[in-house]
């Protein structure tokens, strides 16, 4: 069966549409994000880490998306996602608009495919969603698509995650290149772009101002710069994005970080300066320790936040600091 990446234009629209209706979530008081988010308890050798300054000033930064970016109800996607760790009206809603054996339709769908994978050798792979759903109820590919952009919508509605937005807005002023690496599926920068409103990546000509805009001393640090759209954008570089359903290797792989760090050597930016931001101390910080990355792991949601206390990858490289906040991190990087 083809793959997400033989969507059509028209078919992206449509589904976008459907995300900006009901896949985004946004708190109707400015302190509401308060009563949304919680920070994450973390262990002792993770909390004396919070704060701490990175060992160098990053000259590139990447950083995850669910959980991270985005503030998510179960801080995972896609079929691969664990149900039972979202709240009781999405699971009730799910069933409502799903068969009741949908979770082992896809789970075993998943095992073959990551079964099929490993077999390649690949250890960690990754599954297409529209494929997964489509074959799970027997459908075409394109109502497949349909179908898991609904799931997500029902069962992990998504926002921005406070500050990010500001913090990304001064980097890309200072010219700091901007990538992603992220376990994720063709609607995540769907999800990223509406629920930030706002294009994912850069615009052309908005990159050839960049030096005149650095110039120009009476625009706000954290002015937005411009998307292909005509939007605000989030500054991110498209050749620095690798997302898990493009390369078929999921973290907690490293390769996408090799290949972050090899595409950024190019531009004559070393690994060690290289700031990796992620919610997972296993499949972010550790996975980008071992490609030699500096890492921070972002405790600001206690649903996504994940410690993993007592693996032996994240004693072996754990997260060179620690951040409840994107406000943090700007502090800490951008002062």
């Amino acid at each position: 069966m083809a793959s997400a990446s033989s969507l059509s234009e028209a078919l992206i629209a449509e589904l976008r549409r459907s995300i900006a209706d009901n896949g985004i979530g946004r708190p109707q008081s400015p302190d509401g994000y308060e009563r949304f988010l919680s920070p994450a308890r973390l262990p002792s050798e993770l909390s004396r880490l919070v704060g701490k300054a990175p060992r160098e000033r990053p000259l590139a930064i990447a950083v995850d998306v669910y959980g991270t970016l985005l503030a998510s109800a179960i801080g995972e996607i896609g079929p691969s996602a664990e149900w039972g760790e979202t709240d009781d009206a999405a699971e009730e809603a799910a069933r409502e608009a799903f068969p009741s054996d949908m979770a082992e339709r896809l789970r075993a769908i998943v095992e073959e495919d990551h079964a099929r994978s490993r077999a390649r050798g690949v250890p960690w792979p990754e599954v297409d969603a529209p494929s997964a759903f489509a074959r799970a109820l027997g459908l075409g590919l394109e109502d497949g698509a349909r179908t898991c952009v609904a799931w997500e919508c029902t069962m992990n509605r998504c926002a921005p995650m406070p500050g990010a937005a500001e913090f990304l807005a001064v980097c890309a002023k200072k010219g700091v290149p901007l990538g992603i690496v992220s376990n994720a599926q063709f609607y995540t920068r769907l999800f990223i772009e509406e629920a930030f409103e706002s294009d994912l990546y850069r615009g052309e000509a908005d990159e050839a101002d960049e030096a005149d805009e650095a110039d120009e001393a009476d625009e706000a640090d954290d002015a937005r710069p411009e998307g292909a759209s005509g939007r605000p954008c989030l500054g991110f570089d498209p050749e620095l994005a690798l997302w898990s359903y493009e390369t078929g290797r999921a973290k907690p792989d490293r390769w996408m970080f090799d290949e972050l760090a090899r595409r950024l050597s190019a531009r004559g930016i070393p690994a060690d300066r290289i700031l990796y931001i992620g919610n997972d101390a296993l499949n972010d910080c550790a996975a980008a320790g071992e490609a030699g990355l500096m890492t921070a792991l972002f405790a600001g949601d206690a649903r996504s936040c994940r410690p993993r206390s007592g693996d032996d990858r994240v004693a072996a490289h754990p997260p060179s600091l620690v951040v409840y906040s994107w406000d943090d991190l700007r502090r800490l990087l951008c002062t």
